[in-house]
């Protein structure tokens, strides 16, 4: 059964024109598609005016003419529309972020086409797997958070109200087993594509809380490049020491993954 227009609209928060500032495309030039409405609430979380979908406010679409605002609540062609409209010169690669984008699976495989020569990148948090298999198809990369449990509230399913696009059935992670089990199979479906995956550091965590992330990488996509990020001091979170970075990094090393140290250069250069 094809999905209805309810379910192919998704809530834009903003669209924008910038460079990449994590992971395996770190400087690429990009577009940002940020969606809106992520049941997860991250410690050190930086975009927390995601979390809420919000449906009644507008979309900032950061074109070159002047930042224009329009109603959130967008079709796929609608998007890509705005996609064009924020690119300086020559098309680029569409990152989708949010938020977390796979709350809504149907809105990105109807992107893929209107995008189109376009890469179509995915940010994932890593939650959803059964949502991650479903877009799977139709995305050329992956970023995938793997998370610490004990770095993860208690989290908040979102709420559609009748006539608005309501996101997956697909509860996220609530316990520690839970985020073991989202996240061995989000690498098994993973495993050779093009795809990294990155673990945020914090100097609150000992050096070997991270060993599991390494060990099921390592068991289920050992080809997976795997970006350390020391955390961005945010929410009274504090970066790590550089001993502390080293000993992660040779914890990683010695299950022979391909290991770097990145933090977020978007942050470092002041821009979005």
């Amino acid at each position: 059964m094809s999905p209805t227009p309810a379910q192919v609209a998704a809530p834009v928060m903003e669209v924008f024109a910038s460079f990449q500032g994590e992971g395996l495309y770190v400087g690429q030039p990009q577009v940002f598609l940020r969606l809106a409405g992520c049941p997860l609430r991250c410690r050190w979380c930086d975009t927390p005016g995601s979390w809420a979908t919000r449906m009644d406010r507008d979309a900032r679409i950061d074109a070159p003419s002047g930042s224009l605002r329009e109603p959130r609540v967008a079709s796929p062609f609608q998007a890509a529309l705005w996609v064009a409209s924020v690119e300086p010169g020559e098309p680029r690669t569409v990152s989708v972020t949010g938020g977390e984008p796979l709350m809504w699976p149907e809105f990105i495989r109807a992107l893929r086409s209107m995008v189109a020569p376009r890469r179509l990148h995915l940010e994932t948090a890593g939650g959803h797997p059964e949502a991650l298999a479903r877009v799977l198809d139709r995305i050329d990369h992956v970023s995938l958070d793997l998370k610490l449990p004990a770095d993860m509230g208690e989290p908040v399913e979102l709420q559609s109200a009748d006539g608005e696009p309501a996101s997956i059935d697909e509860p996220a992670p609530a316990t520690a087993d839970d985020w073991r089990m989202a996240r061995r199979r989000c690498l098994d479906l993973l495993q050779d594509r093009d795809a990294c995956a990155k673990v945020v550091v914090s100097a609150d965590r000992e050096s070997r809380d991270y060993d599991e992330l390494f060990e099921d990488v390592a068991r289920r996509a050992p080809g997976l490049p795997v970006f350390i990020a020391p955390v961005t001091p945010i929410g009274g979170c504090v970066a790590p020491p550089l001993d502390q970075l080293i000993e992660v990094v040779e914890h990683a090393r010695e299950l022979d993954l391909d290991v770097r140290v990145l933090p977020q250069v978007h942050r470092a250069m002041g821009i979005a």
